[in-house]
């Protein structure tokens, strides 16, 4: 009962500093590393007293801060980093009070950026008003002792929502994951194509009749393998009939029989008895059906090639190498 549906995303990771809650914020997100850069060659420093050294150090902590103090002023509350974040940029960042979050996977960052809105920057600066995003909320939370940081963007300009699952074990989670996810991917079938096929097994049935029909009508040895193209069609139907605990044989008569009429008459696995699958309200998507028939017969293809790759000759010539080789056996 704890399930709930978030306008954003949730990254099961915890802030990189002490900041752990903004409201209202605009956003930056980098694909670099937030620290000073390293030269690509090797540089001597000759430092003679302490208080070069004291000016060495602070050049660079200057430079940092005019960083930071520059992304500030642009109104940037938040900031995302794809790379490592130096202790100087983090001491920063807290003093401004901007929370900092780390994320190293870069699918999961523009994943993040197409919800918030915001463009991936590679360079270290202020942001542009075009180039950051916005968030209503982002706060940190603990869901089954897992720190993680949550972004919610209750906007029409967001396209993309978390469905957040909570349960009692792996298993049953596991269980409810796979049937969001098919209720998900049924829907965006729907919303390509809105044809549907009566289910229930029917189709398949009406597929291998008709296909034993066409078999008869080739006069060679083609109409074997037709034919037997056909009778794979019936494992769907006998395996409903058999997760349903009902004599198969049975089912699969009355279905043959009832389904050479009509070709919308599937299994009941309610009551074993061959039903209108229009009136039990069960479909079939067509464009799910077709391409699982055509990776079928695609799978069933590259079986056969592969078997004939494996009966032919071994490429190469005669074996020289041998002397003692028998004649007849090359021969062979």
């Amino acid at each position: 009962m704890d399930s709930t549906v978030i306008k954003g995303m949730l990254v099961l990771r915890n802030v990189e500093g002490s900041i752990t809650k903004t409201d209202k914020c605009t956003v930056a997100v980098y694909n670099c590393p937030l620290d000073t850069r390293v030269s690509e060659t090797k540089d001597t420093v000759l430092l003679k007293n302490a208080e070069e050294l004291l000016n060495y150090t602070k050049t660079e902590e200057t430079h940092m801060e005019e960083i930071i103090k520059s992304i500030v002023n642009a109104g940037v509350k938040c900031v995302i980093v794809g790379g490592n974040i130096s202790d100087m940029a983090l001491h920063y960042l807290d003093n401004y009070n901007i929370l900092v979050l780390r994320i190293m996977s870069k699918f999961e960052i523009r994943r993040l950026c197409k919800a918030l809105g915001a463009t991936l920057l590679t360079r270290l600066g202020a942001p542009s008003h075009e180039e950051v995003g916005h968030a209503d909320r982002i706060y940190v939370d603990e869901i089954g002792s897992q720190k993680c940081v949550i972004f919610e963007r209750d906007s029409d300009d967001n396209k993309l929502a978390t469905i957040l699952i909570r349960g009692s074990a792996v298993n049953l989670l596991d269980n409810i994951e796979k049937t969001v996810e098919d209720g998900v991917n049924a829907y965006k079938g729907l919303c390509k194509d809105t044809a549907y096929l009566p289910g229930a097994g029917a189709t398949e049935m009406y597929l291998s009749t008709a296909l034993k029909k066409y078999a008869k009508e080739h006069t060679g040895l083609e109409q074997y393998s037709i034919e037997k193209f056909g009778e794979s069609f019936e494992v769907i139907p006998k395996t409903l009939g058999e997760n349903a605990g009902f004599n198969v044989n049975e089912i699969m008569a009355n279905l043959f029989s009832k389904n050479s009429n009509d070709g919308k008459m599937g299994i009941n696995v309610k009551n074993g008895e061959i039903t209108d699958s229009y009136e039990m309200k069960v479909y079939d998507h067509l464009e799910t059906k077709k391409w699982a028939i055509k990776f079928a017969v695609d799978a069933i293809l590259t079986v056969l090639r592969v078997d004939q790759i494996i009966v032919s000759k071994p490429s190469g010539g005669p074996n020289t190498q041998n002397k003692n080789r028998d004649p007849e056996a090359e021969e062979f």
